[in-house]
């Protein structure tokens, strides 16, 4: 575990005028785990930057060119950043930062523990940690930095804090600019709010409250305008909202799932898909945008009534278009993709009544890995639907019918997606006399389905024994 103390003790006898400033400090007067340590430094940062080297016998690396930020990356994804004083003095430096919160220093000539007598505050940033408030030091900030619209309900939804109202109204009225942001850094603050366990109220509150959501997300518009039908008495991005909120419900949620079948979901939601973006995140937002392909799949039959078929082939098509603006990684992109193309097939098996062997494996074999993500996305999407049709409605039929699908992919199909680990393609290869190719994907079909029908057990030789008989 990193301690603050070693590092201050190193430091505290320079000649240069060291500080930690911004979030650090406001994490440590909040007692929350500190994640990473800030520092500014009076003179060039490369005197200070060689102690540091030293001392955790790292390599720092420079991660921002314009203002001279250097990081050292240590362990357990605690980082320390080093930054060029910006301005005169402490005081000028931190009138340039984004929030209150976030503007204080510690001089660390004062040694540790923080002297509180010794902090410099300026703007009053300890009193908005005890008045739960995200305060802009300037009216320009978000002007500056657009990007700081997204961090302030980051912010809002790391620490449960609220915005104060000129804040609030700075932002709403600078909504636009966010446009001006690269993909890579929106989504980055996105996902942080997707981390977090109410992310549904913090997403509602960019759109409801700043309009900031359909500035990122077009289609969010066209979604408000259509949904309302049959079976939806909101629109599709209130239902879309909501169905995030029940996935947070659910997840976070003790005994709401046999036991075993919450652990396979503890685990197979953290699992981590790109950099420390989890698939958990990934899965809030295809349940945002599930039903993003309505608005282009709406139109009404012969007996007026509205319906949306498609609505799943077009959305997919969308959130493709999404990934690509807002640099997912393949793996993400693909999987958004698959939540959003595949998200019917839960309630489709519901209304035909038919959880057969035969139905399930076709759908364990479209769905694969993401088939737990894709049945918890569905559970909400009904439940969100349904409860507000009729909040009296008991959904626990829909909740067995989930529960039963979940078991039978853990317990009969799961492992068939590592069929590899028994048998390789190339062993196919020699053992059929074929080549390279589509033959080759059609055996491991077969295999998988003897197996999961229960022809032939999980075993290599079994496996060996059964191909040589296929017709293929």
């Amino acid at each position: 575990m990193f301690h603050v103390e070693q590092v201050v003790d190193m430091l505290r006898h320079s000649n240069e005028d060291i500080y930690i400033v911004g979030g650090s400090i406001r994490d440590m007067l909040m007692k929350r785990q500190i994640k990473d340590l800030d520092f500014v430094v009076s003179e060039n940062p490369k005197k200070f930057i060689e102690k540091l080297e030293n001392y955790f016998d790292k390599k720092a690396f420079l991660i921002d060119n314009e203002r001279d930020t250097y990081r050292i990356a240590l362990k357990d994804n605690f980082h320390i950043d080093i930054n060029k004083m910006e301005g005169s003095n402490i005081e000028a430096d931190l009138k340039k930062r984004d929030f209150t919160i976030n503007a204080m220093a510690y001089d660390v000539k004062h040694g540790w523990p923080l002297n509180l007598d010794k902090l410099i505050d300026p703007f009053d940033g300890q009193c908005d940690i005890k008045r739960n408030l995200v305060t802009m030091i300037q009216p320009d900030i978000f002007t500056k930095d657009p990007i700081r619209l997204l961090r302030a309900v980051r912010l809002m939804s790391q620490l449960e804090f609220e915005v104060d109202g000129e804040t609030q109204a700075s932002m709403k009225e600078k909504a636009h600019l966010i446009t001006s942001v690269s993909g890579e850094r929106v989504i980055s603050e996105l996902f942080l709010i997707l981390k977090e366990q109410r992310a549904y109220f913090y997403f509602n509150f960019m759109d409801k409250h700043i309009q900031l959501l359909d500035k990122l997300f077009a289609d969010v518009i066209d979604m408000k305008d259509v949904g309302e039908c049959k079976y939806h008495v909101v629109d599709s991005w209130t239902h879309s909202i909501y169905t995030v909120k029940m996935i947070e419900n659910y997840i976070y949620a003790n005994g709401f799932f046999e036991e075993h079948v919450r652990k396979a979901y503890e685990e197979h939601t953290s699992e981590v898909l790109a950099g420390e973006r989890t698939r958990l995140q990934l899965m809030k937002l295809g349940a945002l945008f599930h039903d993003i392909g309505k608005p282009s799949a709406r139109h009404t039959d012969e007996s007026g009534r509205v319906r949306f078929r498609g609505h799943e082939i077009t959305g997919a098509e969308i959130v493709k278009k999404y990934s690509e603006i807002y640099k997912l990684s393949n793996r993400e992109k693909n999987i958004l993709y698959k939540y959003v193309l595949k998200h019917m097939w839960p309630l489709n098996l519901y209304k035909r009544n038919d959880v057969s062997a035969k139905a399930l494996f076709e759908m364990f074999n479209e769905t694969g890995s993401e088939t737990l993500d894709i049945l918890l996305i569905g559970l909400s999407d009904i439940v969100a639907t349904r409860k507000l049709l009729d909040p009296e409605e008991e959904m626990g039929m829909f909740k067995i019918h989930i529960e039963y699908i979940a078991n039978n992919y853990l317990t009969r199909y799961k492992e068939l997606e590592n069929l590899s680990s028994k048998i390789s393609g190339e062993e196919i290869m020699i053992c059929l006399g074929i080549e390279e190719g589509p033959k080759v994907g059609e055996v491991i079909q077969e295999i998988k389905k003897a197996i999961y029908f229960g022809k032939i057990p999980y075993e290599k030789e079994a496996i060996l024994s059964y191909i040589t008989k296929l017709n293929i």
